[in-house]
């Protein structure tokens, strides 16, 4: 892969470096001069026009003609033009760092740069920078994607958030939001007297929840421990400990499964209060997300999963046992055994008997009611059988002081009256108790010095727990989880190219990823004779992929890619951007033809012209969504 045009492009950029190194000029200074930012020089022209400014970011245009450049910059806040004339421009001098006109072919798309002078309007009326001086902040090695179509690779905009947010700035902006929304969580929880806490992610015994741990051993204690399912149990302790509203924004850490909208790492907001029971934290929930609404959106509808949802409403509150009747017509409060309310749930065609009356009606509420609930909606009175951290209720013991919050069809927290009744807390622990099953996630494990905590005595409490990334996704409009994860998880990797680059020899250094080309780039090395196929059957699969992008107002993204087996032998050779052009209507049909098509006419008659002694094998089009 020597002669590969990325290398090629990133020898020549690391050429331009030492350039300007051997002109005096360091391509890496340690700071900046920056005085403004882009947006309120755009925004309010006429009190800067004239002024001197000194702007920074990166360089993502470029046009020189003769003795005028034109360029635009992107900072965090937007684009700004800097218009160069060659006799304006002041001259290279090392001492300050600054590049002269002629130098500027020493500057790629993707540099970081500072230019300083006046404000003006071009000839067109585009605001700009009339650039006086002009310096190079950090040398950019590797070219960005093609800046109109950016990634095209689903993996690689998962893999590669950074340069995503570069070329994308409506992922730039989400991802801005999401970061001010726990600022803001952290006003409204601050506002109403409550703390914040930090709190172990390294705990000795995890606890508060059903979930499988991650576990981790401490070298200087010698003993193994876990990650934080959740925080409860020592916002609790701080409850014992005497303060009456705490609150922690922690990481938590569940050894699951991934998928649309479940993740191994996540965030949440989790709060304890003394001296009062699940009622008040309805009103705190419903209060924390109208703030957050307008204070960080500036609205309060919003579309989530393709509903209208309308935060500015007052939220539905309702027994789980009123909407399983409500939507059944089955009163599982009313039956007299658990083999009366089997017999309900297979007329309602669950055929999954349940060990109790209780989970009968939450299995009821799962199946036929859950979906539905699609305006915010507090659903409380759960049955007690799955409820063993929350208080029963004293009219109805058979159901707990808990409730959880449904928007769109999603859970979005639960939360509940706490138990702190320590011989009753320990007696339902351990009736749960397996130890052959001791990190499985079905139970709360024993967790004795909570209970002797406990025991000392905690008032009554109760708190919420909110995933932000769950929230984020309601107010982002996003369907899948890893769209509001900057660095969601993946499988580690390095590419055959950065293999090639870093000297990376040895698979335990990072596991090799698949090489992804686009088919210009591939086509090119088939051409000038730089692929090899190392077998003499080449496999084609082609492969969509879709999902929803809620910036685009229920429309879809779509990413095609094919993988070819028998390129390289021990990894895949991925052309990426094949076939589709995204944003793309919700049927697929279309697009699967036009990528099956495109591999059958394009890619597999390349494979053939260029390596006649291999047989070619095309699969059907596999899509995939999320």
């Amino acid at each position: 892969m020597a002669s590969n045009p990325l290398i090629e492009i990133r020898d020549g950029r690391l050429a331009k470096a030492a350039a300007l190194r051997s002109l005096g000029l360091n391509p890496y200074p340690s700071r900046g001069r920056r005085s403004h930012y882009a947006k309120p020089i755009l925004d309010d022209f006429p009190r800067h026009e004239g002024k001197t400014v000194t702007v920074a970011g990166r360089l993502m245009s470029w046009r020189k003609q003769g003795a005028l450049a034109f360029a635009h910059i992107q900072d965090q806040t937007g684009r700004l033009q800097l218009f160069l004339r060659r006799n304006l421009v002041r001259e290279t001098d090392a001492a300050d760092g600054r590049l002269g006109y002629a130098e500027t072919n020493l500057l790629d798309i993707g540099d970081i740069i500072e230019a300083a002078g006046k404000v003006v309007k071009t000839e067109r009326g585009e605001i700009s920078v009339l650039v006086e001086s002009l310096r190079l902040l950090a040398k950019a090695v590797r070219p960005l994607p093609d800046l109109w179509s950016g990634l095209k690779d689903r993996e690689q905009v998962l893999r590669k958030r950074y340069l995503d947010a570069i070329l994308e700035r409506p992922s730039f902006h989400r991802f801005g939001a999401i970061s001010r929304m726990a600022a803001s969580i952290r006003v409204f929880l601050n506002q109403r007297g409550f703390q914040e806490f930090v709190t172990p992610v390294i705990q000795p015994q995890y606890g508060g929840g059903t979930a499988k741990p991650f576990k981790t051993h401490v070298n200087a204690l010698g003993c193994e421990m876990y990650l934080a399912i959740s925080h409860e149990l020592y916002l609790k302790r701080l409850i014992v400990a005497g303060y009456d509203k705490v609150y922690t924004i922690g990481r938590y850490f569940r050894n699951e499964g991934i998928d649309r909208s479940h993740h191994p790492e996540f965030g949440m907001v989790e709060t304890m209060t003394a001296y009062e029971n699940y009622e008040y934290n309805m009103n705190l929930i419903e209060d924390m997300f109208r703030h957050v609404a307008t204070d960080v959106f500036g609205r309060l509808e919003f579309m989530v999963r393709g509903h209208a949802i309308d935060f500015g409403k007052p939220w539905r509150r309702i027994s789980m046992k009123d909407a399983v009747k409500e939507k059944t017509g089955v009163d599982f409060s009313a039956c007299r055994s658990v083999g009366e309310a089997n017999e309900k749930l297979a007329g309602l065609k669950i055929y999954e008997p349940q060990p109790s009356i209780g989970e009968a009606l939450a299995r009821a509420f799962e199946a036929a009611v859950e979906p539905d609930l699609i305006q915010p909606t507090l659903l409380h009175g759960h049955p007690v059988e799955i409820s063993p951290l929350a208080k029963p209720m004293s009219e109805d013991p058979r159901f707990a002081e808990r409730f959880e919050i449904f928007i769109a069809g999603m859970e979005c927290g639960d939360n509940w009256s706490e138990q702190n009744d320590a011989a009753r807390l320990l007696e339902t622990w351990r009736n749960a108790w397996r130890a052959g099953e001791r990190d499985a996630g079905k139970f709360h494990t024993l967790d004795f010095d909570f209970i002797e905590a406990l025991e000392y005595g905690m008032p009554p409490a109760t708190g919420i727990g909110p995933g932000l990334e769950r929230m984020a996704m309601i107010f982002t409009g996003q369907e899948n989880i890893d769209d509001v994860i900057f660095f969601p998880m993946m499988r580690p990797a390095v590419s055959p190219l950065n293999a090639a680059i870093y000297g990376v020899e040895d698979p335990s250094v990072a596991p090799v990823e698949d090489l992804v080309l686009s088919f210009e780039q591939f086509q090119s090395l088939c051409q000038e004779g730089f692929i090899k196929p190392h077998a003499r059957n080449l496999a084609l699969k082609p492969r969509l992929r879709i999902w929803n992008d809620g910036a685009m107002k229920g429309r879809v993204r779509a990413s095609g890619h094919v993988e070819i087996e028998g390129i390289f032998p021990n990894s895949l050779l991925r052309l990426a951007g094949i076939g589709v052009e995204p944003p793309m209507p919700a049927a697929d049909g279309e697009q699967r033809k036009t990528l099956s098509d495109q591999v059958e006419t394009s890619l597999a008659q390349l494979l053939r012209k260029s390596f006649p002694e291999c047989q070619i094998t095309v699969s059907p089009v596999t899509v995939t969504r999320g």
